[in-house]
């Protein structure tokens, strides 16, 4: 008897995969996708974000891949070898700059940028940073004293030089350094460098740069950085990141964006939430259609599929109370 029964359960079994095997069949497997994505579609509009997930597990996620798990080495490498490849391939186009970034975007952003305070403040803060007065007055020093070489006859510079002692020319330098950042730093300071028709000004310089700018191939671009340049500035970037999210910091920052996102969506459903992302039916049974055919093609041929229901049924057809069910049959 219990032979028999374990061979009606067998019978069952195969019948059971087979049939899964005809549901999932890749020639006909376009409307069961849609049938069950409609059918996760109306289940997602009575579940809320916080019954089926929390904030602390979130966290406790976000943590584990943010901030504990170490990044493989193959990320730089990957990027540098897609970094080179788009370089020498796809800057190549005869694009204009202005074909890629239009004039609309960047004037959008040099109105938002002379808009903000921070903007202001932040040019009266470099008013007060005794390093940048340094480096400008250094520079503008350097300007004069290649304009005294190039523009006095040389007759005249080896008469100062011979008249003037190396003490009183040294003197002087120092004298007029300190003139240079004093001038500088009142003019940074002084409220008329900001009003609106000195920004207005300022803004019009920009933008006739960028349109003169926008008018260049984006192979020009290549004079300004090279494939190493933009590898290394990606290792730089990275490096920041490695140390930056093992900081205190970070983990506030990535403690309080999920705090917020759970505050606004936790009692939102789950159909509220994929609307408000703005997935559509049509795009996720597009990407459904897409991707799920060609696996389930792949996995039948390999016995995938096959192997993995009978995993997931064999167990219940061995119970003792399904054997059961199968003798009072």
């Amino acid at each position: 008897m219990t032979a028999n029964k374990q061979e009606k359960a067998n019978r069952l079994l195969d019948a059971m995969v087979a049939h899964f095997q005809e549901t999932l069949d890749p020639d006909r497997l376009d409307g069961w996708l849609e049938a069950e994505l409609d059918f996760l579609l109306e289940q997602a509009g009575g579940l809320t974000l916080n019954e089926v997930v929390s904030a602390d597990q979130v966290l406790t996620t976000a943590r584990k891949y943010a901030v504990s798990t170490e990044l493989g080495g193959g990320i730089p490498e990957l990027v540098g070898e897609m970094v080179d490849r788009l370089y020498h391939h796809g800057i190549q186009e005869e694009r204009r700059v202005g074909d890629v970034v239009d004039e609309a975007t960047v004037t959008a952003l040099v109105d938002k940028a002379l808009e903000i305070p921070l903007s202001r403040r932040g040019i009266g803060w470099l008013s007060r940073n005794p390093v940048l007065l340094a480096v400008l007055a250094g520079g503008t020093q350097l300007g004069l004293k290649t304009w005294f070489h190039q523009g006095v006859p040389e007759s005249v510079r080896a008469l100062l030089g011979r008249r003037v002692p190396a003490r009183w020319r040294a003197s002087l330098e120092l004298r007029l350094q300190d003139w240079l950042q004093e001038r500088l730093a009142a003019l940074l300071a002084d409220p008329w460098l900001y009003s609106d028709d000195n920004l207005d000004a300022l803004r019009d310089l920009v933008l006739v740069a960028w349109q003169d700018f926008a008018e260049r191939p984006l192979r020009d671009l290549r004079d300004l950085l090279d494939s190493e340049d933009i590898q290394e500035l990606f290792v730089i970037g990275y490096d920041f990141w490695l140390d930056f999210r093992h900081g205190d910091y970070f983990a506030t920052l990535l403690d309080t964006g999920v705090t917020a996102f759970f505050d606004k969506y936790g009692e939102s459903t789950l159909r509220e939430l994929i609307d408000e992302v703005g997935l559509t039916r049509d795009q996720l049974l597009d990407d459904a259609l897409r991707f799920g055919p060609p696996a389930v093609r792949v996995l039948r041929e390999r016995g995938v599929l096959d192997a993995w229901l009978r995993r997931q049924f064999e167990p219940f057809f061995a119970k003792p109370e399904t054997l059961a069910i199968l003798e009072g049959d």
